[in-house]
């Protein structure tokens, strides 16, 4: 079929006046570490008056992330007239902001959640009408889809099908506009089987409408989005999918507020204001990105403004934390202004949290360990929160930007904090005595609990456990660019980061652990030490000898001289003894460290111990410490030592020829490592050549230059080690590996 209509296509377009124009992009990589990939994406565009059409081709085996491809990739053709539009193919929409339709193809993070099929649309001055209706499978990874997981996250594991149906209506009316949205998702939803533990699916209906409006004034502007959701779980599904999950009903909100300061000294300033709260589904913290369980929040169509900044800064990058675009409420202000003729001032400050606080509930009846689940009272705040159960993130950044002569600046400073993960866990026990509301069986039907009645011993002594990681961080990003005249041109880049990150560890037990206190003396005994010599677990007594026999009467005195061989009244080698082992040796008393002085080992009095640490432990808090994620090797001895903070550096030096090329070197270094599994770095020639003049541990060293061919080709070159790291784009994270000793060409070219 897509055959067919290539040939119409082209067929149509030779009987036509015609324009033809793409781009074509080459990419390779190969390094030590086998980051290899190959790619090649070729785009077509050909365009008459009215028609146009778009084919993407790509040749990939492997890609840089994501499915091999080889063949045609992509294509579209769209008619175009006066107040109407028709689109036939792969498309791409966006409605408003996004809070219901906002698809894209970013092979970055390897998203690509456009739609195949059909779109019309009607546009004129008072209204603009979209509808549209087709298929899309969308893939992504996935650690909690156990099928096909691919352990260097590259290839996609989780596929999942929809057929969408919707529309779109804007009205406009001067500064104004207003317009209605609903959108229609029947999905078939790869799942993790509850029985079996193999992949299976389920059939979900997602249905959002929404409501938008905007307002465009000469010094405010302003833009409210309102979507409402619901997910269906048909009764055709399988009824233990009924019982593993309930689908929540929530909505999404998005507002901006845009002022333009015409007043001095303030004169060319503005201040932009965004908020979000996004409160489509309730997912606990356990389970805050599995999008496999809570079908829910898999509207991966619905791609809202991040309310984030995204920073060019690599170091800054690094720490913007991946949004949920289903659980996340948030704010964000940037003031933008010049500053006399320095340059533009910008002062951004950015907070984001979960939108519940979450805790476990527990019943008194058995363990918690074996009983706790996640609950929320499932509110909505306004607000973004605090409490470490929410994942709190802030940021506050800080830039000046401009020329000075032929000096062109940027200096910025960044503050950031950040909830990484939270992890709780409880277990309990029972205190062994009757509490008031424990109920119990009233032999003597006085009411009253008299000691000998049975009674339920609730499991009310509460071991808890809070663990979260955190990161803390200042980044210092600077950027100087001089032109040195004639096109030429030096860069100097230095980011520096002091970055904090651990795990903060905290426990807590509610009441004393409880023991038996055989001895009445209200302090736990524990057993007393021994050495196991025969390692058979048990404190061994001296062997008996004659002279035991004859203490206790066995001996009578006038049978002792048969026993004690040479009269000294002491056992000697050779006389008689109760050989336990028969190894024919006479052994001593294991070593013994006797507390109570009764001259044998004693055994520690019977405790729930609740936290394992082998020793009793009263109510309070009894852990609260941090660990952190850094170490250091120590020059004398080679062994690590933990470090609170960890600095960062990357320097870039660059050298440009306007606009024919440009070369630059980055080095990028570290103070410590991380705990972890030890990736090992293989040496470059280029940082063997380096280390001539500096120390090289823990750096990275890359060499990369660009050249234009001609107006429309670009040869990018790299060659090096790259770092990796956490990327984000639109909101969406990925991790990417290191890139050891290695060499990537991207050739792009326009026609």
């Amino acid at each position: 079929m897509i055959q067919f209509i290539f040939l119409l296509v082209i067929h149509t377009f030779i009987s036509a006046q015609i324009s033809v124009g793409g781009d074509a992009e080459l990419k390779f990589g190969e390094s030590k570490n086998n980051y290899n990939f190959s790619e090649v994406l070729l785009n077509m565009n050909i365009s008459n008056d009215n028609l146009s059409t778009w084919f993407q081709f790509e040749y990939s085996e492997p890609p840089e992330i994501g499915i091999n491809i080889n063949g045609l990739r992509k294509f579209r053709i769209d008619y175009t007239g006066d107040d109407m539009e028709l689109s036939v193919g792969d498309i791409y929409k966006i409605w408003g902001r996004g809070l219901i339709l906002n698809q894209f193809d970013d092979q970055n993070v390897d998203l690509d959640n456009g739609f195949r099929g059909l779109s019309f649309g009607l546009i004129n001055e008072k209204y603009a009408l979209n509808l549209l209706s087709g298929l899309s499978n969308i893939s992504r990874i996935s650690s909690d889809y156990w099928e096909n997981i691919d352990q260097a996250s590259r290839k996609p594991n989780h596929f999942s099908d929809h057929s969408l149906f919707g529309g779109d209506l804007e009205i406009f009316s001067g500064s104004f506009s207003v317009a209605l949205s609903s959108l229609q998702s029947r999905e078939n939803h790869p799942i993790n089987n509850p029985s079996t533990m193999m992949g299976d699916s389920v059939s979900v209906i997602h249905r959002i409408h929404g409501l938008r409006s905007r307002y465009e004034g000469s010094s405010i502007s302003g833009y409210v989005e309102f979507a409402d959701k619901i997910t269906l779980l048909p009764e055709s599904n399988k009824s233990e999918y009924q019982d593993v999950f309930r689908p929540f009903n929530g909505f999404s909100f998005f507002a901006n507020l845009n002022y333009y300061i015409s007043l001095p000294p303030f004169d060319g300033w503005s201040l932009t204001m965004e908020y979000k709260n996004y409160n489509a589904t309730k997912i606990n913290p356990s389970e805050r990105n599995n999008y496999v369980k809570n079908y829910d929040m898999n509207l991966i169509f619905t791609q809202p403004p991040t309310v984030i900044r995204e920073h060019s800064s690599v170091l800054l990058a690094r720490l913007i934390p991946q949004v949920n675009f289903n659980d996340e409420v948030g704010y964000q202000f940037s003031l933008v202004g010049p500053v006399s003729n320095l340059g533009y001032f910008t002062l951004n400050y950015q907070a984001a949290s979960r939108t519940n606080i979450w805790e476990k509930e527990y019943p008194d009846s058995v363990n918690a360990l074996f009983g706790s689940k996640w609950v929320s009272d499932s509110s909505i705040t306004l607000m973004p929160y605090n409490d470490l159960v929410t994942f709190p993130y802030d940021e506050l950044y800080i830039e000046m930007e401009g020329y000075i002569k032929k000096v062109r600046y940027q200096l910025g400073f960044g503050i950031t904090n950040q909830v990484a993960d939270y992890h709780s866990l409880y277990n309990s026990g029972q205190n062994n005595v009757w509490d008031n509301d424990e109920p119990f069986t009233d032999l003597d039907s006085n009411g009253v609990w008299n000691t000998n009645e049975p009674y339920n011993d609730y499991f009310s002594v509460i071991n808890e456990r809070i663990e979260n990681k955190f990161v803390e961080a200042i980044t210092v990003p600077t950027l100087l660019n001089y032109n040195l005249g004639s096109g030429w041109s030096i860069d100097l880049k230095y980011e520096f980061q002091r970055l904090k990150a651990g795990t903060k560890y905290k426990s807590t037990l509610s009441s004393n652990e409880f023991f038996e206190d055989l001895d009445g003396d209200g302090v736990w005994d524990m057993a007393e030490l021994f050495s196991d010599d025969n390692g058979n677990g048990i404190w061994d007594d001296a062997e008996d000898t004659w002279y035991d026999w004859w203490l206790n009467g066995w001996i009578p005195d006038d049978q002792l001289s048969d026993y004690d061989i040479n009269g000294n009244g002491e056992y000697d080698p050779g006389e008689q003894f109760t050989d336990l082992d028969g190894d024919g040796i006479w052994d001593d008393a294991e070593e013994l460290t006797d507390l109570d002085g009764d001259g044998i080992w004693d055994d520690g009095e019977e405790l729930d111990d609740l936290n394992n640490d082998g020793i009793w432990t009263e109510k309070g808090v009894y852990t609260d410490s941090i660990k952190s994620n850094f170490y250091a090797y120590e020059n004398n001895s080679g062994q690590t030592l933990s470090k609170e903070f960890q600095n960062n550096h990357m320097l870039t030096l660059g050298l440009g020829k306007s606009p024919h090329w440009s070369i630059s070197l980055t080095i990028e270094s570290s103070s410590t490592y991380e705990y972890g599994p030890a990736v090992v770095s293989i040496t470059n020639p280029l940082e063997k050549f380096l280390g001539n003049v500096m120390d090289m541990e823990n750096k990275w060293v890359a060499l990369e230059m660009m050249i234009n061919i001609n107006s429309n080709t670009r040869l990018d070159l790299m060659y090096g080690t790259l770092r990796g790291g956490i990327i984000c784009s639109n909101g969406i994270c990925r991790f990417v590996p290191p890139f050891d000793d290695g060499f990537k060409l991207s050739l792009t070219s326009v026609f």
